[in-house]
């Protein structure tokens, strides 16, 4: 039986235990990331950091940011809120990471970003977890929810904790690996991971040396 990654109310848990929250500036050396390879040992420290980062850089400032749909889904994480966020700019208004406005704030601020945290985190650690679909879907959205696992059970799973305040306690039960998606989140997880490893080596560089779709980072 392995670990399992987890937040709860913007906090790193492993096991359901809060940890000490770890140092992340600087981590790595300045030119660590600017080849465009972001693979990283899966170690539990490189886990923890770059999972504390995705925490500091998008959940806990931004929160769930929800719409409301005529039809289909009855709530969906708003893709557009992130978009103007990021879109084709690297940089972040530290000041403002998104505008709420009429935008209704979500009870628990991790739900939607499941699959913005997933592609993101993976392109760290590809090497040792892969992407793993639930077959239980969420009823509000209508969305199933996906996480990572490696070979030994240990999971990432920044978000189970929209299911924990549903009230799903088997949301991870017979789980299927799934190759990363592409369009709209491999083209998001770029530029969320490239933001990442900014702070992680304290250096500037160009995104565009960062692969977007899955099919070409794992080959390096």
């Amino acid at each position: 039986m392995g670990f399992l990654l987890s937040s709860r109310s913007g906090h790193l848990c492993v096991d359901g235990k809060r940890v000490l929250k770890p140092h992340t500036e600087g981590l790595f050396p300045s030119n660590q990331f600017c080849d465009g390879d972001l693979s990283i040992p899966s170690t539990d420290l490189n886990i923890l950091t770059v999972a504390q980062c995705f925490l500091d850089l998008y959940i806990n400032p931004m929160g769930m940011l929800q719409e409301k749909r005529t039809k289909g889904k009855k709530w969906l994480h708003s893709t557009v809120e992130i978009e103007k966020v990021f879109g084709k700019a690297i940089q972040i208004d530290e000041s403002n990471h998104s505008s709420k406005g009429s935008l209704k704030a979500s009870p628990s601020k991790t739900r939607g970003w499941h699959l913005f945290a997933m592609h993101t985190l993976h392109r760290f650690f590809w090497k040792d977890f892969y992407c793993i679909r639930g077959t239980r879907k969420l009823e509000e959205t209508d969305d199933y929810h996906w996480w990572l696992e490696n070979s030994h059970g240990d999971m990432i799973d920044l978000t189970e904790e929209q299911y924990r305040v549903a009230k799903i306690p088997t949301l991870r039960d017979q789980g299927k690996k799934l190759k990363p998606l592409g369009h709209q989140y491999s083209a998001t997880s770029r530029l969320m991971a490239h933001k990442i490893t900014e702070v992680l080596s304290s250096h500037h560089y160009d995104a565009n040396v960062i692969d977007q779709y899955a099919n070409a980072y794992m080959k390096r």
